[in-house]
């Protein structure tokens, strides 16, 4: 009986981690492949690479693409969960991805829970969504 109760345990538990890693994710939805990078270039409102990949400890900095035409002023904000120590990353400035305990903790049960989804914020009123940051192994 103490053994079915143990695995009955270990099965809800991993049935909250399962759930709690699609959080965030969901509303995630790739435009184009993750690539290995410390930059991120907006132009018209569109983050390429879509999802970078960054190992923890680097740095990532957004920059504006000096070829838009017009030029815009963007803003990148994260949504709940953020890689860095803000929820709003300055454009041009590199800013050092630490993570958070999710990551850190259940990264290695599903990627989910190192994904981070954030928007871009064009001119302060247009909200262009949908690109990443994915905190794992490998980099530049």
């Amino acid at each position: 009986m103490r053994e079915f109760r143990i695995c009955g345990y270990l099965v809800l538990f991993g049935a909250l981690l399962s759930a709690g890693g699609c959080s965030g994710v969901n509303s995630y939805l790739k435009k184009g492949p993750e690539k290995a990078t410390n930059t991120v270039t907006i132009n018209n409102c569109k983050a390429d690479p879509d999802t970078a990949l960054v190992p923890k400890g680097s740095t990532l900095t957004w920059m504006n693409d000096p070829l838009e035409s017009p030029p815009h002023v963007y803003t990148v904000k994260f949504r709940g969960k953020k890689p860095i120590a803000s929820m709003t990353a300055p454009i041009g400035q590199a800013q050092a991805i630490t993570g958070d305990f999710a990551c850190s903790s259940l990264g290695w049960i599903s990627v989910s829970h190192c994904i981070y989804p954030y928007d871009l914020i064009q001119d302060g009123t247009t909200t262009c969504p949908d690109p990443g940051v994915h905190v794992g192994p490998g980099g530049p």
